[in-house]
């Protein structure tokens, strides 16, 4: 009797730890899983901070909505289905003036090119700082005046510096992360395009200009430069395996 108690116990005991141990394994399996799952979750995504700076008010909102009717023939502020990117630098040589200048809702009549089309202040999505931080400035939703005849399909992003030599390499690093995420927020996204580029109606993405005014047209501009924007698609293809229509 004694030996087989013995035995009883001695196999109870042998199956707890085998069952101890399959539930571990088990457990391991079950982690290793969940992170392989969270990993497939995070591959692709793009980690950026955007820190916001409003600069949209009533008063901005319904110039912008009288400007699309005039120039786009639609009485709406939104911007429901972007196609390009269009890439800019500021001149102005500091992200504090040029905030400044983007919160006023009225252009200055001293622009005679643009003020006599429309009272509504020239505007941006998004800045990058000369340090790479990326700051938003109107929702990708609503149209920003920075494109004539693209406006309406186009979402902005200006870089702060006073000429082409005056970029960073973090701001063209940061150029591209924030683009990567546009993408991935608005798959129709065809196009990125230089503001210097803007203008060149053998380009694809010339067949997009729109205005109701034939006399409201685009005119040289130098930003960013060809050096930046050579620069930008390279990184964009090798880092980020994407490729954009000019």
């Amino acid at each position: 009797m004694r030996d087989y108690l013995s035995r009883v116990l001695s196999f109870n005991s042998k199956s707890s730890l085998l069952l101890m141990l399959l539930v571990f394994v088990s457990m391991l399996s079950n982690c290793d899983n969940a992170a392989g799952q969270q990993e497939k979750k995070t591959t692709g995504a793009v980690d950026i901070k955007v820190d916001t700076i409003p600069t949209l008010n009533a008063t901005k909102l319904e110039l912008t909505k009288q400007y699309c009717l005039e120039n786009y023939g639609v009485a709406s502020y939104k911007l429901d289905s972007p196609k390009i990117v269009l890439v800019h630098f500021t001149v102005i040589p500091t992200l504090k003036e040029t905030v400044e200048y983007f919160q006023k809702d009225s252009i200055e009549s001293s622009r005679t090119n643009i003020s006599k089309f429309s009272q509504m202040n020239v505007g941006i999505h998004y800045i990058v700082d000369k340090d790479g931080s990326i700051y938003k400035l109107v929702p990708d939703t609503v149209i920003a005046r920075h494109a004539i005849g693209f406006n309406h399909i186009a979402i902005g992003i200006e870089n702060i510096a006073k000429d082409a030599s005056d970029l960073t390499p973090v701001q063209l690093e940061s150029n591209a992360r924030l683009i990567s995420l546009l993408k991935e927020r608005n798959p129709g996204l065809e196009y990125m395009v230089g503001h210097h580029e803007y203008n060149d109606t053998t380009l694809p993405h010339y067949k997009l200009f729109l205005a109701v005014d034939e006399s409201y047209k685009p005119h040289d501009k130098p930003d960013p430069g060809p050096r930046f924007m050579s620069d930008l698609r390279e990184k964009l293809k090798t880092e980020y395996d994407l490729t954009f229509l000019k």
